[in-house]
């Protein structure tokens, strides 16, 4: 009879990691709404075909993160973004403003 078949923890730690690895990527990309399969069938250049190209293009849109978009547009993104955070931070300031003055109303009534 043959003995017990041994290996060593890194052997067996190797082994799981050859299964939970691809597992934990088609599930992260799932999670952040990409195509986790395609995306590997893509890297290997399996099945490659035209509805690959046109699903690409159809995700490329304002919303998606796309590196390779011009610089142009994602400075004009910035902008948008930095002009918008400016303007809720007026409204903060606004608001705070706003909160104080009627903490202030508040304490003047109860003194009444």
């Amino acid at each position: 009879m043959a003995g017990k078949f041994k290996t060593t923890g890194f052997a067996r730690f190797f082994i799981i990691m050859l299964f939970v690895a691809p597992l934990a990527y088609i599930g992260a990309s799932y999670y952040n709404g990409q195509d986790g399969i395609g995306n590997i069938k893509r890297f290997f250049k399996i099945g490659e075909t035209e509805t690959v190209e046109s699903n690409e293009k159809a995700e490329d849109d304002e919303t998606s993160f796309n590196p390779f978009r011009g610089s142009s547009q994602l400075q004009r993104q910035v902008d948008e973004l930095k002009a918008e955070n400016e303007d809720l931070q007026e409204r903060l300031r606004a608001q705070e403003i706003e909160i104080q003055e009627l903490k202030r109303q508040m304490r003047l009534l109860r003194q009444q």
